[in-house]
């Protein structure tokens, strides 16, 4: 019986959970607004304030026929607007066009292969046709910069907008462009032309129009380009060019550097020098350089932060690569070259194209690092810096060409003795030097950032705080850390310059300790707060709390009757803390608060105790009675009856 009930309980628990599955299937199913055969709601009757929101401006189809099942899924019981499938395969559902050609578009543009549909385009409504986000070019600008844009003179297509010339979502052509860049522009402009051959020298120009126009705008005539070569300015093409009549007009008089020589002498002078760049030693001054014009200075083929990338490869460096400002040189990460290096051949008696010496070089941005300190780091007082830094990346802060802690050990060499050593300074062990010292020059000796407590307060705040509280020890109070501290490690805890028997006695000589001292009262810091405190002697606690957690001695002077030196917590007014060996004898120190003659004979029976017995009978902290007396007694002493033993007295 049993197991057929738990089969029962086993089909009907299974029954019940495909029943469950079937009703939020139900209430979760799309396909419209309202669920067809159901009794669900259209979606906008429970929500009637988007309505009024969402149809104004340029609508989106399925928001016009209030089909949000066309996007969404009915929420039913589950709480959300969760979309149908994923973007960009929501929208190809009706856009399906775009989705079939983007794989075999050879540029598609980025939002659209990131499938990013949003980036330009609202979802429900907006007031921009096509639902973009903003009007006409302004929705390009969202992403490409208004520079190029800026200038004085505007190509007329910019009028119609961006798709006069470009693709919106993806192209054969690069910058998505309609088609073949030079057919584009003679769709505007007829090459064959008089006038058009006229404009260019005579010569039948029917290609390459952008070597010496801009697409977009410029501050020149007839949309040329920012740096125009100046043959081109004054249309001499024939400089370079065979006449314009001749059969191939386009031809040049000589080839590679030797036709850029005739005018710029300068540089073919510079190919006996040694470390010459490389494409000025082999002629090819186009690697560089356009030869008509262009948007940078020097006529470079590209921005020159991108240029150099092109042949010199870096890790942390160049177009595409994530810049960390702490691993790359400012000027390189900038693209700016030419900051440092010349871009044809180094200044004499120079490698790596440098445009003076490197100590030089360096000075012409960093002047400051040692002009105005009076403890200067040798290798920066004389230029050295690639001793320390490497000048364009590193994978460590600083342009460092080693990690801290081994760079500064080469020199230092007592970094790495100290290394080894059992208490370190936490910047120290860190290899963080800089933490205290500057390594390029300081006003104070060892290149410390500063001195005494303004170097230490800004690592150790409450340190701080509790140095200007009142009762402090003297180098404390007086920011004298070094007294005390070894600022890079030692063989003590808190890397103290010396144990503390040792260290402290160098200001309190009189509290030296030797050998018959016990090795618990050696250590000061067992007993003393090192920086001070509110307690008498900067005591840890007050006494005889700080004794006893030491001596164990016995507890009736709690609990009984306590001598009044141990009740008030006077250890010291028989106990020498720091010679606990250099004790008087009992006699002697007991006759400092008691009278032995007459009264301490009566108060013994007529019997006068020996004058170091005390110990004999009363226990020094307290007993069990105000007698002081031992708790464990010889029988006739407890009775009394001490001339049982002592017939004659002493």
């Amino acid at each position: 019986m049993a197991r057929m009930k738990n089969k029962l309980t086993h089909r009907v628990g299974w029954f019940g959970a495909i029943l469950g599955l079937l009703m939020l299937a139900a209430c979760a199913g799309g396909g419209s607004s309202a669920p067809k055969g159901g009794s669900g709601k259209p979606c906008l009757e429970c929500h009637a304030e988007y309505r009024q929101r969402l149809m104004q401006g340029v609508v989106h189809a399925p928001v016009a026929k209030e089909d949000c099942n066309a996007c969404h899924r009915g929420h039913g019981l589950i709480g959300g607007a969760y979309l149908n499938s994923t973007v960009p395969a929501l929208c190809f559902r009706c856009h399906g066009e775009m989705g079939k050609t983007q794989g075999d578009l050879k540029v598609p543009h980025r939002p659209v292969s990131e499938g990013k549909c949003a980036a330009c385009h609202e979802t429900h409504n907006g007031p921009y046709a096509a639902l973009l986000k903003a009007e006409g070019e302004q929705s390009c600008f969202a992403c490409h910069d208004k520079q190029p844009f800026a200038g004085k003179n505007r190509h007329q297509p910019l009028s119609e907008g961006c798709k006069a010339c470009h693709q919106t979502h993806g192209s054969d052509f690069p910058a998505l462009l309609g088609e073949e860049r030079d057919a584009l522009c003679r769709r505007c402009h007829d090459a064959g032309t008089a006038a058009f051959k006229g404009k260019h020298g005579g010569y039948p120009v029917t290609t390459a129009c952008v070597d010496c126009h801009s697409s977009h705008t410029s501050d020149q005539v007839a949309l040329l380009r920012a740096h125009v070569h100046s043959p081109v300015q004054g249309g001499e093409c024939s400089q370079c060019h065979a006449a314009a009549t001749a059969a191939a007009p386009f031809g040049v008089k000589s080839q590679g550097g030797n036709l850029c020589y005739g005018c710029h002498g300068d540089v073919q002078q510079m190919l006996n020098q040694p470390g010459v760049h490389a494409p000025v030693a082999q002629g090819t001054c186009d690697a560089c350089h356009s030869p008509h014009a262009g948007d940078h200075p020097g006529m470079t083929r590209t921005d020159p932060a991108e240029l150099c990338f092109e042949c010199h490869k870096f890790k942390h460096l160049g177009p595409g690569v994530p810049h960390e400002e702490a691993k790359a040189h400012q000027p390189v990460a900038e693209g700016n070259c030419l900051a440092c290096h010349d871009g044809h051949a180094p200044a004499s008696g120079q490698d790596a194209l440098l445009r003076k010496a490197s100590d030089q070089l360096c000075q012409d941005c960093h002047a400051g690092v040692t002009a105005t300190r009076r403890v200067a780091h040798p290798p920066a007082r004389d230029g050295r810096c690639s001793t320390c830094h490497q000048p364009h990346e590193s994978k460590f802060g600083g342009l460092l060409v080693k990690d801290q802690r081994t760079l500064c050990g080469e020199c230092h060499q007592s970094v790495d003795q100290d290394m080894g050593r059992p208490s370190l300074h936490s910047p120290f062990a860190g290899g963080k030097c800089d933490g205290c010292h500057d390594p390029h020059g300081a006003n104070q000796k060892q290149l410390l950032l500063n001195t005494g407590v303004a170097l230490c307060a800004p690592c150790h705040p409450q340190v701080e705080d509790e140095r200007k509280q009142p009762r402090r020890h003297q180098p404390f109070r007086e920011g004298r850390c070094d007294l005390c501290h070894d600022p890079h490690a030692a063989d003590q805890p808190f890397q103290l310059t010396s144990a503390a028997d040792g260290l402290c006695v160098t200001c309190h000589p009189g509290r030296k300790v030797t050998e018959a001292v016990p090795s618990a009262h050696r250590n000061c810091a067992v007993c003393h707060h090192a920086h001070g405190n509110d307690e008498p002697s900067y005591l840890l606690q007050e006494q005889p709390t700080l004794c006893i957690n030491c001596h164990k001695i016995n507890s009736f002077w709690e609990k009984g009757s306590g001598h009044p030196p141990a009740e008030e917590g006077k250890c010291g007014a028989c106990h020498d803390p720091h010679a606990p060996q250099n004790y008087k004898e009992v006699g002697t120190l007991c006759a400092g608060c008691h009278e032995l003659g007459a009264a301490l004979k009566k108060s013994h029976q007529g019997i006068e105790p020996g004058r170091n017995s005390c110990l004999g009978c009363h226990d020094p902290h307290g007993g069990p009675d105000k007698s002081l007396t031992l708790p464990v007694k010889h029988a006739p002493f407890a009775d009394g009856d001490c001339k049982a033993c002592h017939k004659g007295g002493r």
